[in-house]
């Protein structure tokens, strides 16, 4: 895997042609980075921030993750288990 600048981003998506992306930025960054994505083609996010892309983008794809609560399960199921 090879990490590249962002400036690379709308040549990446016309060469592979990516159709989703996984969103693990902060939710102040998400925005710009869903229009850029978006515009380049993009059509579903795993999205682990916490900003409601559904909200400003209707027409893709979204899977949230909230990481609290899994953890939060895991460690319920875990107490289960140990107890």
């Amino acid at each position: 895997v090879c990490v590249s600048d962002i400036s690379e981003l709308p040549e990446f998506c016309r060469r592979e042609q990516p159709l989703i992306a996984i969103l693990c930025i902060p939710k102040a960054a998400v925005a710009d980075i869903c229009e850029l994505l978006i515009d380049n083609g993009i059509k579903a996010f795993w999205n682990f921030s916490h900003y409601d892309i559904n909200l400003y983008y209707e027409n893709v794809v979204v899977e949230n993750v909230h990481l609290g609560d899994s953890l939060m399960a895991l460690s319920y199921n875990l107490n289960e288990l140990l107890n």
